[in-house]
């Protein structure tokens, strides 16, 4: 049975080598030719990109359509330009790999050399059990593979290299760690593993439960400005005359809202790693708002019955949106409350990676957009188009209030 890979009991990223200790030489890795592999893929993948790119060149806006069409294709090449880079990245450091160790007091470190980066992986000696040779292929000795169990799990220390040398490689950190494994001449190369201890289980404290925080109030501030944020197009609908168009608009422009405060959120997340993941995100997250949008607008604005010319786009668009300005404004700042009151003020991100962040506004914007979508349509089919908007505004805010609830719970 395979073992898994070790964990270490502690590694650190730098940019310069680190001095001290015993250095033990190690055969160079050859990595190059997974770099080359990554290099053929870097170049197929930018070759993918940059043909999106030159069909983008000289593509004229008219319409609503060339625009939210154009914009899909922006979205898609931001995602796609993030998956292109960490390729390129990877093929340059791997073509540049190097390895190094050493024993520094009580330590084995470990030190793979990505380009500029030195990754120092650290293992204590005193941990390290069944050090061993196993054979690099064949029913040859002469090549060997130095390996030792950490943990629950079995890693190698270097590449393939002389049974000589590997030997005096294990005969120092013998040495240094009275406790390692004895090397048998005969030994299998498959990774032996201990048999069970005999000695007594320890006795375990029960975990202290984990709080489950309540959502915030009706009176919280953010859930007040949630309800006076969807408010905002009761009045629309009473005294300004929105029509079902402006309201479906509106509701869609909140997901982008919901969208850019989630871009706030990877960055206090993930901080470095944001650099990755918040523009991978505004690319399927765009890409998708794009594609709604375009549902939106040609179904519930201008309508599937429309005749005539189509308007010019930058017309069509300030008529749409700049009425709404109010409405998006106190979307924004709702949102921008939630943030600052339970997102920081409550530390909900303590218990929230990357991964998780990136899906989370899909979790609410799903929801809310099958209502306002099912609302639309009934709205469109009833003969009141007043009464079915303030129906419809009510089941968003109701979703909406669900949602906000739910996901501060925690």
């Amino acid at each position: 049975m395979r073992m898994r890979k070790a964990r270490p009991e502690r590694f650190r990223i730098s940019l310069r080598d680190e001095t001290g200790g015993t250095p033990l030489p190690l055969p160079a890795r050859r990595m190059w030719p997974i770099g080359i592999f990554l290099g053929v893929a870097f170049l197929i993948f930018a070759g993918i990109g940059w043909s999106q790119i030159d069909s983008m060149r000289g593509h004229q806006v008219r319409s609503v359509f060339d625009l939210v069409f154009i914009l899909f294709q922006g979205f898609w090449v931001l995602g796609w330009s993030v998956g292109v880079f960490v390729l390129g990245a990877l093929t340059v450091l791997l073509l540049f790999y190097g390895e190094s160790a050493r024993l520094h007091g009580e330590r084995l470190i470990v030190t793979p050399r990505l380009g500029p980066l030195r990754i120092s992986v650290e293992y204590d000696l005193a941990k390290i059990r069944n050090l061993r040779l196993e054979r690099a292929g064949g029913h040859s000795w002469d090549s060997v593979r130095i390996r030792f169990d950490y943990g629950g799990g079995s890693t190698g220390l270097g590449d393939t290299m002389p049974r000589s040398e590997a030997e005096k490689l294990i005969a120092v950190i013998r040495q240094a760690s009275p406790d390692a494994s004895r090397v048998e001449a005969d030994e299998i190369s498959t990774p032996s593993v201990p048999p069970p201890s005999k000695a007594p289980s320890p006795v375990r404290t029960a975990a202290p439960p984990i709080r489950q925080e309540p959502p915030p109030s009706i009176t919280s501030p953010s859930t007040l400005a949630l309800i006076g944020a969807n408010l905002i197009p009761l009045v629309g609908v009473l005294f300004l005359d929105w029509k079902l168009g402006d309201v479906m608009v509106l509701f869609w422009a909140e997901s982008a809202v919901i969208g850019f405060w989630n871009v706030i959120k990877l960055a206090v997340v993930g901080k470095w790693a944001a650099l990755f993941a918040a523009p991978f995100f505004v690319g399927h997250f765009g890409g998708f708002m794009a594609g709604h949008f375009l549902f939106i607008y040609y179904l519930f604005v201008r309508g599937i019955d429309a005749a005539g010319p189509e308007p010019g786009v930058w017309a069509a668009l300030l008529d749409l949106f700049v009425p709404l300005w109010p409405a998006l404004a106190a979307l924004f700042i709702s949102h921008g409350v939630s943030f600052f009151t339970n997102y920081l003020g409550r530390r909900e991100y303590l218990g929230t990676d990357l991964k998780t962040q990136m899906g989370e506004p899909y979790k609410r914007i799903i929801v809310m957009h099958l209502t306002i979508i099912i609302g639309g349509f009934l709205t469109m089919l009833l003969r009141t188009p007043a009464a079915a908007l303030l129906l419809l505004i009510a089941l968003k805010t109701a979703t909406d209030l669900y949602a906000h609830r739910k996901e501060h719970a925690r």
